[in-house]
């Protein structure tokens, strides 16, 4: 896969709010209500950045953790998931598909005290 950075970078920083993991087994009805909050959060925090839509991204999701304690960033992965379809509803990029995310990679960030938070880094990138 070659693809280059066309200059183009947008942070979209997801609110401090009860997260979705991988090790979570939710009733069907609560991991909706919780995927809908995060989606809906996602699609309100890139609408006000006020950027205009991209071509083909690559997503790189940093995940600070409140303590110092070992924890997998990729776990994190339903909530990233959600997080991108809100970016989608938000128009920043046309569709998911792998024609228009490349990739999504995931990376542990500095602590903050203050409470876990993610931070979806959007690279544009030519293909």
């Amino acid at each position: 896969m070659n693809t280059t950075q066309t200059g183009r970078t947008v942070t979209v920083a997801l609110p401090a709010m009860p997260y979705l993991n991988s090790n979570q087994r939710l009733h069907w009805a609560t991991k909706a209500r919780k995927t809908k909050a995060i989606r809906d959060a996602a699609a309100w925090a890139t609408e006000a950045l006020r950027q205009p839509p991209m071509g083909a991204v690559e997503i790189t999701a940093v995940i600070h953790p409140k303590t110092n304690r070992r924890f997998d960033p990729h776990n994190l992965q339903p909530t990233v998931k959600a997080a991108i379809d809100g970016i989608v509803d938000a128009q920043l990029i046309a569709d998911d598909d792998s024609s228009r995310l490349v990739s999504v990679a995931f990376c542990a960030g500095e602590k903050d005290p203050s409470g876990t938070r993610i931070d979806l880094i959007v690279k544009e990138v030519a293909r």
